[in-house]
């Protein structure tokens, strides 16, 4: 705490891209508003609307919201989200991005501007490999259901990437 808004802002604005540096989308959300992909709060229509998220940079437009979130692993904590009618937008689909750490599947999350990886384990380990990876890797626990952090794109292996269309889009 202490610091100001901007400050936070402009020193982690960098954090966290749900594209690859190859163009390769990384998991998320993600449809066609008026010619141009966004990344999407969700797939489903609230009230007619679906949500257009973009995580720091330049706000898109004037009527766009913005909010700060200062913890966020992987994203920055600039948060701009602009509520549009769904029928505006085409192409909804999630992607899920998973590879192998060691012997154990991770949800790849985001790139950072160091071509890093965010990732989080999937499913259930035990203690003393989460430990392990806290000690390798510098991860850090979510109490004790998974760790995260980030890693060198080299330490993973057999990157899978599963993209689920929402139906009704083409």
């Amino acid at each position: 705490m202490g610091q100001n808004t901007g400050d936070l802002v402009e020193r982690l604005d960098w954090i966290g891209i749900m594209w690859r540096s190859d163009g390769t989308k990384l998991t998320g959300t993600y449809g066609t508003w008026r010619g141009r992909e966004w990344e999407l709060d969700g797939s489903a229509p609230y009230n007619g609307k679906l949500t257009l998220i973009q995580d720091g940079g330049e706000q898109p437009g004037p009527d766009w919201k913005s909010t700060v979130y200062p913890n966020r692993f992987a994203r920055t904590p600039l948060h701009f989200w602009k509520d549009v009618d769904a029928g505006e937008v085409s192409d909804v689909h999630s992607i899920k991005s998973t590879a192998m750490l060691d012997r154990h599947q991770v949800l790849v999350i985001a790139e950072d501007d160091g071509e890093r990886l965010a990732v989080q384990t999937l499913g259930q380990m035990a203690f003393a490999t989460m430990r392990r990876y806290m000690d390798q890797f510098g991860f850090e626990r979510y109490e004790n259901a998974f760790v995260f952090g980030w890693v060198e794109p080299h330490a993973l292996r057999d990157l899978n990437i599963e993209r689920t269309e929402r139906a009704g889009t083409a």
